[in-house]
């Protein structure tokens, strides 16, 4: 079926979570770029388009996040707990290189949890995910916290927990993620 589009097999080196991490990226400059039309014209639809990236910027790098450890798993040739993708990062420093490896920094698992939390309550909106994000914001600003600083936010606070877990199994694995390394088009703003 891929060859009928002339794109042959996705190969080994294909890394969904690149490509997810990419779009995220682009989504928050885009979320940036709607803020400040929404200032400039006071279009209410600029802002809901503002809400949007910031959503999509959230939902893609928790996407990436978890992703992008399931292939350093894979790239190591090791199994991965059945614990969920936030303990497979605080453990990928023990596991996939060694016990004498640094343990990540408490603001990286800080970041997945708050991501996470962010995420569950965007995506599914039970009672248990809107009270995980009550830890971290007050009830009813949620709207109000989906601006292009949130989105902002999700990439700076990513890519400091994609250098962290890259210096601790990067060399082992893949590469770790940051937004300046990835490319975005100019239609995409």
């Amino acid at each position: 079926m891929a060859g009928e589009f002339g794109l042959g097999p996705v190969s080994a080196e294909f890394v969904p979570a690149i490509m997810l991490y990419r779009r995220a990226c682009a989504m928050a400059h885009q979320a940036g770029r709607r803020a400040a039309q929404s200032v400039e014209t006071g279009s209410q639809e600029r802002r809901l388009r503002e809400i949007d990236a910031t959503v999509e910027t959230i939902v893609l790098a928790q996407a990436a996040a978890e992703g992008w450890i399931h292939w350093a798993y894979r790239i190591a040739g090791i199994e991965p707990s059945c614990r969920g993708w936030i303990p497979r990062w605080q453990e990928a420093p023990r596991v996939i290189a060694g016990a004498e490896t640094r343990h990540l920094e408490e603001e990286t698992l800080e970041t997945l949890r708050w991501l996470n939390a962010w995420r569950n309550f965007l995506v599914h909106n039970d009672s248990m995910a809107r009270q995980r994000l009550a830890r971290l914001v007050p009830p009813g600003s949620e709207v109000d916290l989906l601006t292009a600083r949130t989105a902002e936010a999700v990439i700076s606070r990513m890519d400091d927990a994609f250098r962290d877990i890259g210096g601790c199994i990067g060399w082992r694995t893949l590469p770790a993620l940051h937004s300046v390394f990835l490319w975005r088009a100019h239609d995409e703003d």
